[in-house]
């Protein structure tokens, strides 16, 4: 590394925020600096949450000091955000940054963002839906709808339902032995994939993340109805939802960016540069391969909320409903007295559920090469919070997304 970048990266990050001009000025960061203010208006919030979030994001960047190199030499910050929140008073959108180094269009509600695991709430809903709608049962075994020569694995004769898969308590690993990212794998190879797996847990006794489970739920629903994940979720939600700026930026081989969405797709960023997005195969882009924008999915929200009335709104409340605790995510969060408590956490048909035991917060955050995501809301107190960023975990820590995000609506207005 460069003297220069040396002195950088070492010289405060906080000179960095005050001087540089595409930082805001300390007068609006101390305006801004925390939610206890009780008086904001909903629409001061997405803007409070950029100004507490944004911070952390870039004393994470500036603290390694490959990321800190890149930005010395290039002038660049390798980082876009935008914060969406909504209410019955309306939404609000607040970002930060451009979509990329070759397009320096500041982002905003309708900048794409690759959405990751978010994707798994709305293969959730479609299936709330189809069960709704007598096509499907929960009960129903995974085998059922994959061809016989497929081996599900299962546990003393049990067979692993679809309930089990949307629940994450199948038993089914994060991603299967041997697998590989990025790669291209034939329908087959991911059905081998599924087979050789190993049952990590006893079914419907502990939740388990696992993206291939979720994958052979929106894999199995398009078997069903005879038509693509990405159709099935248009028709069943997006345009349910005109939610019209949402996709899947890929196909069955490749990468594909629509046409129409290629000048306003935020650019992932890894270690400080610049990245591409990540393919799944076909069968199992309902883990994560969707993209949307924050307008997007305020409009998503605002149907869980209630605040939308649509023909999937009962759907999206039976998604919601807690089914299983979820261990590993009782991690500790900042109360409004000050003090860390641990929430108890636990899951539903892909929702995640945080409560104090007196409100109950549904969300899910995302990430996949060069992207994070938040996506939550607070049933009883009508309001919900969006936050994408070009930015991916191994960069900025997940947790600080999350313990800005959940304090937020579970405490809400007295954090």
């Amino acid at each position: 590394m460069s003297l220069v970048a040396v002195i950088f990266s070492a010289s405060s990050f906080s000179q960095f925020l005050n001087n540089s001009a595409l930082a805001q000025s300390q007068e609006e960061n101390n305006l801004q600096s925390s939610f206890s203010n009780q008086s904001a208006k909903v629409n001061d919030l997405s803007k409070a949450i950029l100004d507490k979030y944004k911070p952390r994001v870039l004393e994470h960047l500036f603290s390694n000091e490959t990321i800190a190199s890149n930005i010395s030499s290039n002038s660049s910050i390798p980082v876009s955000i935008v914060v969406g929140v909504v209410s019955p008073n309306g939404p609000q959108v607040s970002g930060y940054g451009n979509i990329s180094k070759d397009n320096p269009i500041p982002v905003d509600g309708d900048t794409a963002f690759d959405i990751g695991s978010v994707t798994k709430t709305f293969v959730a809903t479609a299936l709330a839906d189809m069960v709704d709608q007598g096509v499907v049962k929960l009960s129903d075994p995974l085998e059922m709808y994959l061809p016989s020569n497929v081996t599900v694995p299962s546990y003393d004769g049990y067979k692993i339902t679809l309930e089990d898969l949307a629940t994450h308590t199948s038993g089914l690993p994060y991603w299967p032995p041997d697998w590989v990212w990025n790669k291209y794998y034939t329908t087959q190879q991911v059905y081998d994939l599924l087979s050789n797996s190993t049952l990590q847990s006893e079914p419907k006794t502990y939740a388990n993340y696992s993206n291939i489970g979720m994958g052979m739920v929106g894999h199995v629903l398009s078997l069903k109805t005879g038509v693509s994940l990405e159709q099935l979720l248009k028709d069943r939600i997006w345009d349910v939802l005109g939610m019209n700026n949402t996709g899947i930026a890929m196909n069955a081989t490749s990468i594909s960016i629509p046409e129409d969405m290629k000048s306003r797709f935020a650019v992932g960023h890894m270690a400080g540069n610049e990245s591409g997005l990540i393919f799944l195969p076909l069968e199992l882009q309902a883990a994560g391969a969707m993209y949307s924008t924050v307008n997007d999915l305020l409009k998503y929200v605002s149907a869980n909320l209630g605040l939308i009335d649509t023909k999937i709104n009962v759907a999206m409340e039976e998604t919601q409903s807690i089914r299983y605790p979820f261990e590993e995510l009782q991690v500790p969060f900042p109360d409004p007295s000050g003090n860390e408590s641990i929430p108890y956490a636990y899951v539903g048909l892909s929702w995640f559920s945080t409560t104090n035991l007196g409100t109950q917060v549904v969300w899910h955050n995302g990430g996949i090469d060069g992207y994070s995501s938040f996506v939550g809301f607070n049933p009883s107190k009508q309001i919900g919070l969006v936050i994408l960023c070009s930015c991916f975990f191994t960069d900025v820590p997940p947790i600080e997304m999350l313990k800005i995000a959940i304090p937020f609506l579970l405490y809400y207005p007295d954090l």
